[in-house]
Formats: structure tokens, C-alpha cells, sequence
């Protein structure tokens, strides 16, 4: 996810940069990791759905997000590089294409179309007119885009050629999902900030920060190589995990009894207030409490993610004829 250019290869790379980029990816690997140990049953199996995770989550894509936005400031600060910006936009493109056939061939239910990646690449087009304006221009645009989605919603952008927007109300099932709105505004934010009239005076001069202890230096070469690791980091830790759980050197941590009554309960509420019988609605959440069961995903009820509300909703359509 490193997004520069060549105006900051000239100026030598800063240090602060890469080092919150790299701070994120390891966050980022460490989010992932959480999901390969809950998926071998080594920790709890809703550990990725908890809030601290979920927080981590949010973190690091916000933080990649916005140092797209200080990036693009500090590519362009000498005025738009059309050569480097489509250049660094094509390697991005590139790699979430390569994303999305990854997921096709070994999540094919859970396929990936519009990731953070995918993300990145659409986010930066809509910022590349405002690398040359003010500070403001940019952080206006900003504000607008991550409060679109709260104000403008609608199912005309269902469709999945609109769904990328963010303005649309299904939620699509899959293993990475970054909408345009609201995400684009936080790369307008993070160029808004960036060219501010201090920020890239303070990033670019001669005695800016350094990286100087071990730790640093490993977190900005992480930063350095960020969109290698993000491709690359799952061929390191799926056969890792697969291996301590398939040597049984540790235990597995049995799921625990789910307690359905809650899930039957708003199941059953929100069957009725859509205007079915109370009967069919006790008997299709039924259905769909017993399908969860069996997939092994009851112990994560207590703690729906958006990316699981759409596979919920299609059993449910299953289990009442829809």
C-alpha cells in the first residue's frame, strides 16, 4: 500500500511515513492472524468480531487510507506528476486485481471486489484534482464524503455495479469490503492535512525525523514494503498456523455453547415487523438458527459483523421461500 512517487524518491524517503505505514501493516498482519487462529480453532472462535479487533481493523485501514492522501501530498507538492500518479496507480490496480482472482479461486463465496486495495486505487483518482489546491479544498471534500453514507442511502445503489459507492443499503459477503463513501474521505483528509502550511515543510526538511533505534527501523522497512507484505504475508501465516494446530503442540479451544435465544428473539421481531406470520417466522429463524449451527459459526452471533449480515440474510430467504 505504499503510494509515493517519484518526487519523494528525489527527496529521500521520510521516515515518519513509512513508519506509520509500516506500524499499520503489522497491525494489519496481526488482525489477519487473529483470523487464521480462530478459523483452526487456536483462540476463541469470535475473537476477529470483538470490538478491540474490530477497533484494530478500523485503525489500520484508516491509517493506510490517510497515508495515501499525505503520499499523494508529498508526490505532487512541486505540482501534478501525471507520469508518476498513473504509474503508481497502475502497480496499485494491478495488485487488486490480483486480489480479487486470489479470492475467486480460494474464497469463491467470499470474493473480494471492492477491498482496500481496490479502495486505494478509486480513492486516489477522486483526490488527484485536489493535490494542487488548498488545504481546505481537500478537508471540506473530506468531511462530505465520510458523512455521504449517513445522509444519502438508498437501494437504487444495491446493484453491484453501484455498490462500491457506499450509498446502498445490502451489504455484499465478503472477506474485505472498503466502499468508496465513506473511505474516500479519509484519503481527502489525510492530503488535506498533509498540505497544510506546516505539514510538508516539516516532513521534507533536512533535520525531519529519523528512524534511529532497531524497532523503528524494522517498522519503516515493513512501511517500505507494505503492498509486498499485504500480497505475500497469508503465504507465511496460513501454513504456520496450519502447522502448530495440525501438530497438536496446542490445544484447541472448543467453541462454546451458543446462546440462541437472542439471535430467535430480534430473528423472529424483525420477520413479524416485515409483515409475515408469527408461525412462519418461528419456523424460519428456527431453520436459519439450525443451519448456523451447522455451519460451526454459532458462537459468533453475539457479535454479527457487517460482513456477515448479508450471508444471514441469504439463509434466511432460503429457509422462508424468498
Amino acid at each position: 500500500m505504499n503510494d509515493g512517487g517519484s518526487a519523494r524518491e528525489r527527496l529521500g524517503r521520510v521516515d515518519a511515513v513509512d513508519l506509520g505505514r509500516g506500524l499499520a501493516i503489522l497491525g494489519m498482519v496481526a488482525y489477519h492472524l487473529s483470523w487464521d487462529l480462530a478459523d483452526f480453532h487456536l483462540v476463541r472462535p469470535d475473537l476477529p468480531f470483538t470490538p478491540p479487533m474490530r477497533l484494530l481493523s478500523h485503525v489500520v485501514a484508516s491509517t493506510f487510507l490517510a497515508l495515501v492522501g499525505v503520499s499523494l501530498a508529498l508526490a505532487h507538492r512541486n505540482g501534478f506528476n501525471p507520469r508518476g500518479f498513473w504509474r503508481r496507480l497502475a502497480i496499485v490496480a494491478a495488485a487488486a486485481a490480483f486480489v480479487t482472482v486470489a479470492s475467486l479461486v480460494f474464497a469463491p463465496g467470499q470474493a473480494v471486489f471492492f477491498g482496500i486495495l481496490h479502495c486505494i486505487a478509486a480513492a486516489s483518482l477522486v483526490a488527484a484534482p485536489f493535490v494542487a489546491l488548498p488545504a481546505w479544498a481537500p478537508l471540506a471534500a473530506g468531511l462530505v464524503a465520510i458523512a455521504a453514507p449517513l445522509v444519502i442511502q438508498s437501494t437504487l445503489f444495491d446493484p453491484p455495479w453501484l455498490l462500491w459507492t457506499g450509498l446502498g443499503e445490502a451489504l455484499p459477503n465478503t472477506i474485505d469490503w472498503y466502499p468508496l463513501l465513506p473511505w474516500a474521505g479519509v484519503v481527502l483528509l489525510g492530503l488535506g492535512i498533509a498540505r497544510l502550511p506546516d505539514t510538508l515543510p516539516w516532513l521534507t526538511s533536512p533535520g525531519r525525523w529519523r528512524a534511529k533505534s532497531a524497532p523503528s527501523r524494522v517498522a519503516c522497512l515493513a512501511g517500505q514494503q507494505s503492498l509486498a507484505i499485504y500480497l505475500l504475508h497469508q503465504l507465511v501465516l496460513f501454513p504456520l498456523v496450519w502447522g502448530v494446530a495440525a501438530s497438536g503442540l496446542v490445544a484447541p479451544v472448543p467453541p462454546p455453547n451458543a446462546d440462541m435465544s437472542g439471535f430467535l428473539s430480534s430473528c423472529q421481531r424483525a420477520c413479524v415487523a416485515e409483515g409475515r406470520a408469527a408461525d412462519d417466522c418461528a419456523t424460519g429463524c428456527g431453520c436459519v438458527a439450525d443451519a448456523i449451527g451447522r455451519s460451526g459459526d454459532a458462537d459468533r452471533l453475539a457479535t454479527v459483523s457487517p460482513e456477515r449480515r448479508a450471508e444471514l440474510k441469504r439463509l434466511a430467504d432460503a429457509c422462508m421461500g424468498r
